[in-house]
């Protein structure tokens, strides 16, 4: 019987493609998570850069789950944590990465205690209730215009009501 081997080496990626391992995170107040999150590209590794962006929930998963609006937007298809404009809600830079050199934090984050592990993993040390939202892994490979340039992921943060 004849065997078939494949072979990735030499082979070139075409077009950048961002993954991470989870659409949707849960994590409770205080706890340290670790956001998942891949690229592949032909770019040169020192020259890629990754942004971790962070967008308040338009309507919040918890809070928010049931009430009319939130039900009607589910209904018709939509997205009621996502499908809103960017000015209706808080949108920041996390943290950014170039190749090796060291993170760099944003304005509203400089006295967190946030990183970029291995390839582009989110590490979010002490998670605060203003963490709660979705953070999109965002890669910009010189060279590489094509493909999948940033995925998002949803953290939900659960805290304690008393």
């Amino acid at each position: 019987r004849p065997r078939i081997l494949l072979s990735w080496e030499g082979m070139t990626c075409l077009g950048l493609l961002v993954r991470v391992q989870d659409t949707r995170r849960y994590t409770m107040l205080f706890a340290s998570i670790l956001v998942k999150c891949e690229y592949s590209t032909a770019s040169q590794a020192q020259d890629v850069l990754v942004t971790w962006r962070y967008k308040s929930f338009c309507k919040d998963p918890i809070m928010d789950y049931y009430s009319s609006s939130y039900i009607a937007m589910l209904s018709m298809g939509q997205d009621p944590t996502n499908d809103c404009q960017d000015d209706t809600r808080q949108v920041r830079i996390v943290i950014q990465k170039r190749g090796q050199n060291e993170p760099t934090l944003g304005t509203e984050y400089r006295q967190r205690k946030i990183t970029i592990q291995n390839q582009a993993d989110l590490l979010i040390t002490e998670v605060m209730w203003w963490d709660h939202g979705v953070y999109f892994c965002s890669v910009e490979a010189p060279g590489d215009t094509t493909g999948d340039p940033d995925k998002e992921v949803r953290l939900i943060v659960l805290r304690m009501f008393l």
